[in-house]
């Protein structure tokens, strides 16, 4: 609380303080740490999508829990062309089983992570799952994606 004086007549008077607290430091702080995490984010993903290979659509499923991976597991992707790949790297289904094992030493993983186009047939999935099998992969995910 201030006093002041007037000087004309002597009599004190008093003036009211006006405390107000800028948010506009705060809002700034805000939409900065918005920015990096978006940001951050989509690297995220764009990082994950280049982890797992090619691009294939997944099927839906709305009973699937979340897998427990490691960043080490190793991902096997079958294309709705029949191409398979191990991580990045393209093989065939005759080099399948020692790029698996070579993977999964790699990694120091028993999982072996399986994305699957929709449109594979199943007689190929299970040609690929008992590859991985042969590989040494002791657990097999199947990758889905989540019903919109």
């Amino acid at each position: 609380m201030a006093v002041s004086v007037r000087e004309g007549g002597g009599d004190l008077e008093e003036e009211s303080v006006v405390a107000e607290i800028n948010i506009t430091p705060l809002t700034d702080i805000f939409l900065v740490l918005l920015i990096i995490f978006m940001v951050t984010s989509s690297a995220l993903v764009d990082s994950e999508a280049q982890k797992s290979g090619v691009k294939v659509t997944l099927p839906k499923s709305n009973m699937a829990g979340p897998a427990q991976t490691k960043k080490t597991d190793p991902i096997l992707t079958v294309t709705k062309d029949g191409d398979v790949y191990v991580g990045t790297k393209k093989t065939d289904v005759d080099h399948l089983l020692a790029e698996l094992q070579k993977a999964l030493q790699e990694g120091g993983s028993e999982t072996v992570l399986v994305r699957g186009d929709q449109n594979v047939k199943l007689g190929n999935a299970v040609d690929i799952m008992t590859i991985a099998k042969r590989a040494g992969a002791n657990h097999i995910s199947i990758l889905t994606a989540s019903p919109k």
